[in-house]
């Protein structure tokens, strides 16, 4: 995006506030038009404006996620289908069942039984016995609510999580947000083995003591208090998604947690 540095920083700020807003309303009904008001831009510029950033279209974006989010709760929750679609936005299940069909190729039924499996999607097995003695065992806390400053970038999250801690640890150095205290937190919102790897979603977030506000590519947002079940994986990075998938595959189903 060229332009002069304020033109930018608006441009993204806006952006940032309906990306936000979506991702918190996906069980709710989203008039275009009320988006495009959350953004301070016309309807007119809203559409053209939303679809050069993301790549598709306002509408197909918001179908997308609604539908990867059920397909994760699909694999990893033990929620009935009908319940599922209602939390993504779907009052008719059979409204629900054609967009996931057409978006995954399978019903959700099938897909549930497909996802059951010990394998990743590129093929590799996945031995979740093994899993059980190189993962440590959790610690429960429950956390208060986080204020964070954040950068977002998207693609594989190798690449998307450098890109985004740079944005956000450049920013913090300059505006010295640093602190005793600081804590480092990285949100990947997608399923590599759900959602195209050009879609993934990773927002890198530090948490601040003072007031800030939203600044161009940097966001401000708040991660919610609640139960947390903390994880400690030692070793290299190839380590992590192994253990997202022991985490998200085995142990949520075993303990019957509700996410």
């Amino acid at each position: 995006m060229t332009g002069k540095p304020q033109t930018r920083k608006d441009y993204y700020e806006r952006i940032n506030k309906v990306l936000v807003y979506i991702n918190n309303h996906l069980s709710e009904t989203m008039e275009l038009d009320h988006l495009a008001s959350v953004s301070s831009y016309s309807a007119f510029h809203f559409h053209r404006i939303m679809r050069a950033y993301l790549g598709e279209s306002i509408g197909s974006y918001i179908i997308r996620l609604r539908l990867d989010s059920a397909a994760q709760l699909l694999r990893y929750s033990p929620l009935p289908v009908n319940e599922i679609a209602m939390k993504v936005g779907y009052n008719m299940p059979s409204s629900f069942n054609k967009a996931f069909k057409k978006r995954f190729g399978v019903a959700p039924n099938e897909f549930r039984d497909d996802n059951h499996s010990q394998f990743r999607a590129d093929g590799t097995f996945l031995n979740l016995k093994n899993m059980e003695t190189t993962v440590l065992k959790p610690k429960i806390k429950t956390l208060k609510e986080k204020r964070v400053i954040y950068a977002r970038a998207m693609g594989a999250y190798d690449k998307s999580a450098e890109e985004a801690w740079k944005k956000v640890c450049d920013y913090a150095g300059k505006n010295r947000l640093f602190g005793f205290g600081t804590e480092f937190i990285g949100i990947s919102y997608d399923d590599p083995n759900i959602t195209e790897t050009e879609k993934l979603r990773y927002e890198a977030c530090l948490t601040v003591g003072k007031e800030v506000k939203p600044d161009g590519e940097i966001g401000v947002n708040s991660i919610p208090g609640g139960k947390y079940a903390i994880f400690t994986v030692k070793g290299p990075y190839v380590k992590l998604s192994p253990a997202y998938d022991y985490i998200f595959g085995k142990w949520v189903a075993d303990q019957q947690v509700k996410l």
